[in-house]
C-alpha cells in the first residue's frame, strides 16, 4: 500500500457497526473467495495486488452497509447479486475492452462532457453539458445496451482514479462530484428518461455511495416537470447530495466553494488553463460539419 493512512479502519466505527461489519465478511468469505479466483482467472492487463483488493473489500462492505441503513440481510443480498452481476456482464474486463474506446467518443459527440480534476476535497469532477444532448443521434446511433455499457465503463474507469487519488492524496477517495449543465436543455430529452432509470438503478444497486456531489446547473422551465418524475427513482440519500442550482451569478461563487479555481472550467467562473481546448474545456461538437459534409456530398453527385 502507498501510505498506511489509506488503510481502512475498523476503529471509526461504533461497536454495533463493528459487529454488523465482521458478521457480512464472515458470511461472504465464500462468496469473496469465489469471486477473487474468478478475477485471478480473467486475463486483465493490471495484476491484482490482493493487499489492495482487501482493503478495497473492506471499503466496498462499509458503503454497502451504510446504503443499506446497516441492515445485514439486505446488505449480504446486495453484495452478493453485485458479484453475480459483475460475473454476468464482465464487468472486470470492461477497461480492457478495446471497442469500448471509441464508443466513448462517438457517443461524446451527441452528449459532450469529459473528467475536469477534482473538488476541494479530492472528489473526483466530471461535467456533461446535458443540456446540448443530441437525442435523436443517441437513440438512432446506438442501442440502449451500448449507451449501458458506455455508462459502466465510466463509473469503472472513475472508480480507478478514485483509487489512485487515494494514493496521490495520502487519504482514501472513493466518491465522484458532477457537475450537469442543463444549459439549451430541449423538451425531447424526455425520450431518454427510460434510459436514465436503469443507469440509476445500476448505480445505486452496484455502485452505491459513490456519489460525494451532484450539482445540477442551469435548469431550464421544464426541468421541475422532470425531476418530479426522476427523483421518485433515486435514493433518498443520494438525493439528498444533489444542489439544484438556479440561472444567475450565485451558481459559480457555490461552485467555487466546493471546487478551486483552477479545476473548474472558465465558464462556470473557474480559471483553468490547463486543458487542451481551454477555455472551452468541455469539448462541443461542431455538427455544422456534418451539415457541410453533407451538402458537398450532394453537389459532388449533382448532374
Amino acid at each position: 500500500m502507498a501510505t498506511s493512512s489509506l488503510l481502512f479502519d475498523l476503529n471509526q466505527l461504533t461497536d454495533e457497526q463493528k459487529t454488523k461489519f465482521h458478521t457480512v465478511y464472515n458470511h461472504l468469505k465464500s462468496a469473496r473467495a469465489s469471486y477473487l479466483e474468478y478475477k485471478y482467472g480473467l486475463q486483465e492487463k493490471t495484476k491484482i495486488d490482493s493487499e489492495e483488493e482487501e482493503n478495497e473489500w473492506h471499503y466496498e462492505l462499509y458503503r454497502y452497509l451504510r446504503a443499506r441503513k446497516w441492515n445485514i440481510a439486505h446488505t449480504i443480498k446486495s453484495i452478493q447479486d453485485m458479484i453475480q452481476w459483475r460475473i454476468d456482464n464482465r464487468v472486470d474486463l470492461i477497461l480492457d475492452h478495446l471497442p469500448t474506446s471509441p464508443l466513448i467518443d462517438r457517443i461524446r459527440k451527441g452528449l459532450p462532457a469529459a473528467n475536469h480534476g477534482y473538488t476541494k476535497a479530492h472528489l473526483l469532477l466530471y461535467i456533461e453539458k446535458t443540456g446540448l444532448m443530441h437525442v435523436d443521434y443517441l437513440l438512432h446511433q446506438f442501442t440502449t445496451d451500448e449507451l449501458i455499457q458506455n455508462h459502466i465503463y465510466l463509473l469503472e474507469f472513475n472508480c480507478q482514479l478514485t483509487r489512485e487519488r487515494s494514493r496521490q492524496a495520502g487519504k482514501h477517495v472513493e466518491n465522484f462530484a458532477l457537475i450537469y449543465d442543463l444549459k439549451g436543455c430541449k423538451p425531447d430529452i424526455r425520450k431518454t428518461l427510460h434510459i436514465l432509470k436503469q443507469l440509476i438503478y445500476i448505480d445505486d444497486n452496484y455502485y452505491p455511495e459513490r456519489l460525494g456531489q451532484m450539482f445540477v446547473i442551469n435548469p431550464p422551465l421544464i426541468f421541475p416537470a422532470i425531476w418530479n418524475l426522476v427523483k421518485h427513482w433515486v435514493d433518498p440519500v443520494t438525493k439528498a447530495k444533489v444542489n439544484i442550482l438556479k440561472k444567475g451569478p450565485d451558481t459559480s461563487a457555490t461552485l467555487l466553494q466546493h471546487i478551486d479555481s483552477d479545476q473548474l472550467p472558465s465558464e462556470y467562473g473557474g480559471s483553468c488553463d490547463s486543458c487542451p481546448t481551454s477555455p472551452d474545456c468541455i469539448p462541443v461538437y461542431d455538427w455544422s460539419k456534418d451539415t457541410r459534409k453533407v451538402k458537398e456530398e450532394q453537389s459532388s453527385v449533382a448532374p
